[in-house]
């Protein structure tokens, strides 16, 4: 199914006379370094569509809650040796203590060539050392000293279900903070959505608050609405389920190949808008239409869109 995405109003614009081609350059500028999420067992067994990524692409591997350091290190090598810029997950609630994650992180960066990582809390309720937070696990000192080139932490646009709006404030200045003084950069992340609207309207709130680090949006893959449902209630997905569950009503959308073209162009439409935004790049989540998803994403970096007067944004199947 292909959504539709409306273009900047005559006000947002400013009255400029080309928005369709300013929607464009949006489009491009989300995709110039499109990263996307792969599992350890799909870098291993090389998944279909992991050939077709352009070289130097940023993968993500996603620590799962029985993966190993280990099985995450190996896909990291694999994917290195595809020619692939590999992203693994660190969890700081399944780290035992700072000189674990020092030797974890010079593994990765002397053995797989890995640049950059994925910081996440995790989702355990009691933390397995002394970080309970990505916070804690900024303040070590380990990170700036590991050979890191950049950093990536968590966004919640939606909330976060262990902590609250006024912790997720701090936890975003602390981030900035580390950011500002390390000279790293760093990066928010952000889940998977169904309903772009709090996501743009989360963007523009916390840099009001002073929030510096760009954005990456993350996007579902090409796939299934069960596929989508399964994940949606996984991940904790927040108020934008409610939007899913709407669609999926329907036994024929229910049985519908999905792709997230309509929030696409609605974020390409915010950036396009506002000189200021923040968001950066899309980042894909397959949610097992790993082939298809990577297929989409190509067509997007190729530039291969149509975009109506209307503002109706495709993606090339």
């Amino acid at each position: 199914m292909r959504g539709t995405a409306k273009l900047p109003t005559k006000a947002q614009t400013g009255e400029r006379p080309d928005a369709v081609s300013a929607l464009r350059t949006s489009l491009a500028a989300l995709a110039a370094d499109l990263s996307i999420e792969v599992t350890p067992k799909e870098a291993l067994r090389g998944a279909a569509g992991l050939g077709e990524l352009p070289p130097r692409t940023r993968t993500f591997i996603t620590r799962l809650p029985k993966g190993s350091f280990e099985e995450t290190l190996a896909a990291a090598m694999r994917l290195r040796a595809c020619g692939l810029n590999p992203v693994p997950h660190f969890t700081a609630r399944t780290t035992a203590d700072a000189t674990t994650l020092a030797r974890r992180l010079d593994r990765m960066v002397v053995e797989a060539g890995v640049e950059e990582i994925l910081l996440v809390a995790g989702s355990n309720d009691r933390p397995e050392g002394p970080f309970a937070s990505t916070i804690d696990i900024l303040k070590c000192g380990v990170i700036e000293s590991s050979g890191l080139r950049a950093l990536n932490v968590a966004g919640h646009p939606e909330g976060h279900p262990q902590a609250n709006e006024a912790e997720l404030h701090r936890a975003l200045d602390a981030k900035n903070e580390f950011a500002a003084r390390t000279g790293m950069p760093v990066a928010l992340v952000t889940q998977f959505f169904f309903d772009a609207a709090p996501v743009i309207a989360w963007e523009e709130r916390i840099r009001v608050l002073g929030n510096k680090l760009p954005i990456d949006p993350g996007l579902h893959g090409v796939t299934g609405m069960t596929s989508l449902m399964k994940h949606a209630l996984a991940c904790g997905v927040g108020a934008s389920v409610k939007v899913l569950a709407q669609r999926s009503g329907n036994l024929l959308q229910f049985a519908q190949i999905h792709a997230p073209d309509a929030m696409l162009g609605e974020l390409a439409a915010a950036k396009a808008a506002d000189a200021s935004s923040m968001f950066r790049n899309v980042h894909m989540f397959p949610l097992g239409g790993f082939e298809r998803t990577v297929a989409w994403a190509n067509s997007l970096r190729q530039g291969r869109i149509s975009v109506t007067p209307e503002g109706r944004v495709t993606v090339a199947a």
